[in-house]
């Protein structure tokens, strides 16, 4: 049986480099372009990754869990109603 290899598409992001200045209390303000580029607004949560003398800014994505909560009504009553169908 022979087994198609897929290629998966790579994800290209633009890459550049900019200055930013370290503000009072260790604030660092991102360039609006970077801000763009990661998707992120006011609030979101990033990772900051260190290696030796870089850094990597990464944002934290938000779950996707229960955003179809209360879609399908009530869970428990679904629940009870196939438990049901299999006696």
């Amino acid at each position: 049986m022979s087994r198609k290899l897929l290629k998966r598409e790579s994800r290209t992001t633009p890459s550049f480099k900019h200055s930013a200045v370290l503000g009072g209390r260790n604030r660092l303000a991102l360039p609006p372009k970077v801000v763009e580029l990661l998707g992120i607004q006011k609030g979101d949560v990033v990772i900051i990754e260190v290696n030796g003398d870089a850094a990597t800014i990464r944002p934290v994505r938000k779950s996707h869990a229960g955003m179809a909560r209360g879609v399908y009504g009530d869970s428990d009553h679904y629940v009870a109603r196939e438990r049901d169908d299999w006696e």
